[in-house]
């Protein structure tokens, strides 16, 4: 729940305030790409230009102008804007969240698009560093019949900086922070042949130290460094028709820590047993000290880390030819990156040695897709205005999964403790080498027909037609190893001791076991090549037909009502990452889900506006992720956890609201407001989970699945969330002085971590981070010279907790862990910015 004062301030501001769009030049989200020449902001929400107001859609514009002035330099940070949307870059742990629907690797086909210049990339590559961008909209409500991917909650574009035909210009701007964050930005537009042909060339470099967790035991500090580079040719031959290309390559470097809470290892007594005989006493904190939140920190002895290098290009073509428009919408990926390697031993169970999974990339990936669209507007004076198009995406590629499991005598005899071996004998090593090949072939005829019934009343009506076929190969090989069973001993001390001279070896007591050539008196038993292949194929083809009709009225120029219904389809994919998953766990049912939206949009003269939704969405078969649930591995034959691509289907039920107040009270002052409600609740059903009360995981009852009761809430994120923010211009002669804040808030959040343990989640309170930002802009803006702090009260809230096994070596897994995984927002970061432009910028 909100608090009052959270209450009484957003109430009290909301009376005069905006959320940052374009009323006059001194609002922050102003710019030449978002305005016309009377001050309207227009959005290409529909696939053509149009005034916000007029759109029976709920629109955000986010501007490249206010992405500068804000010091935004990472998708992330976009959320501060657009109350209600999450987007986080953290491979893994991505994550695209937009009406309380929530994406994430591996659930399939994007609930929430990303598009990069019309082509609905991997949003994984897209929401990464930001820079020479024209405009973001977040586009809320059903997709699909008007572009090509389909989406329920909604869509982002992001549209870089198109080259100008006629003005040679550019810009370059720096920045520097706290933490060692350095950022580079830099764009310089070259019109070749005036008016027919421009390249424009941007780059961004960027240097920080990733998540600001550091490791106890490493002395390597974490960062991330990014490198960007765009070019982008724009050739208009003619007035009808134009050529668009962009080729961009990101190569990014990323060593990072998994944060950690907790007291450390208890440790454990010295005990007993009949397989590895008396174990030493494990001594307490043996995998670190007790560590909390604020110290963000970490017990691995040596980061994760990635190199990504991601290629993307795209081109858009279009020709007006007898009155209608033709468009052309081509894109490629290329993932050039090599293996990566993920810590597998965040808790520190192993001392002095860190255990890594290395996915990679068999080979180049394909992924391409194709758009071919055309478009009238009232051809020969008819009300009718119409969209027919077809889109294609086909991608596949293999990706390979390297997960070691370290077995009892890979850190010494199986009654010893690892002590400080930091070198694992592999021939106590199980390798399994998972190879998963997936690939998409989706399909989408799709057409809009917009009556107008009259001049302020329109009827729009869509159909999409999609085939989606999703071809999917896994593939397990494991290779030999030897596992310590017992010490010899123990062996020959349960036998009687008549007897005992008949048994003198290992081969005696047991065909399974051997003499163990690398530890005296111990018994191994041999694990041969292939004990634990597996293979699976899927070639799951499915079609389904989509609508979206809407009907708006205006009641004047400045009141416009709407109301929209529409339906959407998505397949899931594999479970990848899950390393011995039974079979009958690794794909998930498709989704369906039907919207219904009700919205009002009203203009109070120049310099205020009211734009408010309510939105209902009916889902079958949601797709939902579960991570951190405990199930048997086949492969290692133990109790393993289901990584953030573990995905199961419940019926569901999603309600909320949209508000957003713009204003400008004064030439000088602007000041905002948006908020945003979606609670996502269970209509029944069983889910995977973590019960004690359940029988224990094993290989006859492979994962506990518990009732979902209706009404139970299922968000991922706070249902409620809300920002404030605004800036005011001081005229100084030539120059400006300017201040201006950003009030970020979320609501109490039911849901996070462990995805309900027992039945229950932990929630995190409510919580607010405010940045804040002041300097001086030079005449007509061609200097700045400012400053920032974001974060300005260091507020450090604890956003996820993962209770992660301790399974990682068996003489070790008597001792709990004492900790759990957590995810942190970032802590304060104050900085200085300079930027200078010349031209066209």
């Amino acid at each position: 729940m909100m608090t009052r004062n959270f209450i009484a301030t957003l109430v009290a501001t909301t009376a005069l305030s905006t959320a940052m769009p374009a009323f006059a030049q001194n609002a922050p989200q102003a710019d030449d790409a978002a305005a016309s020449s009377e001050g309207d902001i227009i959005v290409t929400a529909r696939r053509a230009d149009e005034r916000l107001q007029d759109v029976p859609v709920s629109v955000q514009v986010v501007t490249g102008e206010s992405l500068q002035k804000l010091a935004i330099t990472q998708a992330d940070e976009i959320s501060k804007l657009a109350p209600g949307l999450t987007l986080v870059n953290g491979n893994a742990s991505t994550q695209v969240s937009l009406r309380g629907v929530t994406w994430k690797p591996g659930s399939g086909t994007p609930a929430t698009p990303v598009y990069f210049n019309e082509v609905p990339f991997d949003p994984g590559n897209t929401i990464v560093s930001i820079f020479d961008i024209g405009q973001i909209e977040v586009l809320r409500g059903p997709q699909g019949t008007s572009r090509g991917a389909p989406s329920i909650s909604g869509a982002i574009t992001l549209g870089t900086r198109k080259p100008n035909l006629t003005e040679f210009g550019g810009y370059a701007k720096g920045s520097y922070g706290e933490a060692n964050h350095w950022d580079v930005q830099a764009a310089v537009n070259l019109p070749i042949v005036k008016d027919v042909l421009a390249i424009r060339l941007a780059t961004n470099i960027e240097n920080y130290e990733a998540n600001r967790v550091y490791s106890v035991n490493s002395k390597i500090q974490p960062s991330i460094r990014d490198r960007s580079f765009r070019a982008t040719a724009l050739l208009k031959p003619t007035d009808t028709l134009s050529i668009e290309g962009m080729y961009q390559r990101r190569t990014t470097y990323k060593e990072f820590y998994t944060q950690v809470v907790g007291t450390g290892s208890p440790g454990a007594p010295a005990s007993a047993t009949a397989f590895f005989g008396t174990l030493g006493a494990i001594p307490a904190n043996f995998n670190g000290p007790a560590l909390t939140l604020t110290q963000r920190a970490s017990v691995q002895d040596a980061p994760s880390r990635f190199k990504e290098q991601i290629d993307l290009l795209t081109i858009n073509a279009n020709w007006e030819v007898f009155g209608q428009k033709l468009s052309y919408n081509f894109g490629r990926q290329y993932n050039r990156g090599p293996a990566s390697f993920t810590s597998s031993d965040p808790l520190n169970m192993l001392p002095g040695f860190e255990s890594y999974t290395s996915p990679s990339n068999v080979g180049l990936p394909a992924w391409r897709s194709h758009e071919v669209r055309l478009s009238g507007a009232r051809v020969g004076g008819s009300p009718i205005d119409y969209d027919i198009g077809w889109f294609s995406k086909h991608s596949n590629g293999i990706i390979n999964f390297n997960a070691p499991t370290y077995l009892a005598g890979a850190f010494g005899a199986p009654n010893a403790l690892p002590g400080s071996v930091t070198t694992p004998n592999p021939a106590y090593v199980l390798n399994s080498s998972t190879n998963i090949a997936i690939g998409q072939v989706f399909d989408s005829f799709y057409g809009d027909v917009k009556v107008h019934i009259d001049d302020k009343t329109e009827l729009t009506g869509g159909v999409a037609f999609v085939r989606d076929r999703v071809p999917v190969t896994l593939n397990i090989s494991t290779f030999a190893a030897r596992t310590s069973v017992s010490p010899y001993n123990v062996v020959i001390l349960s036998v009687p001791a008549a007897y005992r001279p008949f048994f003198p070896t290992c081969e005696s007591i047991s065909a399974s076991l051997i003499t163990s050539p690398t530890y005296a008196g111990v018994c191994d038993s041999p694990i041969p090549n292939g004990v634990g292949n597996s293979t699976q194929s899927n070639n799951d083809k499915y079609s389904d037909t989509l609508y979206n009709f809407a009907l708006s009225h205006k009641f004047s120029d400045n009141v416009m009502v709407y109301a929209t219904t529409g339906s959407s389809f998505r397949t899931g994919l594999p479970a990848i990452n899950n390393n011995g998953l039974p079979a009958n766990l690794v794909t998930p049912l498709p989704e369906k889900a039907k919207s219904y939206e009700l919205g009002i949009k009203t203009t109070w003269g120049p310099r205020l506006r009211v734009n408010a939704a309510l939105f209902q969405i009916d889902y079958n078969n949601q797709l939902t992720t579960f991570e951190g649930v405990q199930y048997w591995n086949t492969v290692s034959s133990k109790v393993s956890t289901t990584s953030i691509a573990f995905y199961r289907n419940i019926n569901s039920r999603v309600r909320g609201f949209e508000l957003e107040v713009a204003a400008q009270p004064t030439d000088h002052l602007s000041l905002g407001a948006n908020l945003s409600y979606s609670s996502i609740k269970s209509k029944g059903g069983k889910v995977p989970c973590n019960d004690p009360a359940q029988p224990a995981i094993s290989a006859i009852n492979p994962i506990n699945l518990c009732t979902s009761p209706t009404g139970q809430v299922l968000n991922q994120d706070a249902p409620f969330s809300a920002t404030v923010n605004g800036g005011y211009t001081v005229p100084l002669g030539s120059m400006e002085a300017y201040f201006r804040f950003n009030l970020s808030y979320k609501g109490n959040n039911p849901n996070y971590g462990n995805f309900a343990t027992a039945g229950v989640s932990k929630n995190t309170p409510a919580y607010a981070i405010l940045d804040l930002f002041a300097g001086v802009t030079g005449e007509k803006d061609v200097w700045e010279l400012g400053f920032y702090a974001k974060n300005v009260t260091n507020k450090q809230v604890e956003l996820t907790r993962t209770n992660t096994l301790n399974n990682v070596y068996s003489p070790y897994a008597v001792a709990p862990s004492g900790y759990n995984t957590v995810n942190t927002s970032l802590p304060r970061e104050m900085g200085v910015s300079l930027r200078y432009a010349f031209g066209s910028r």
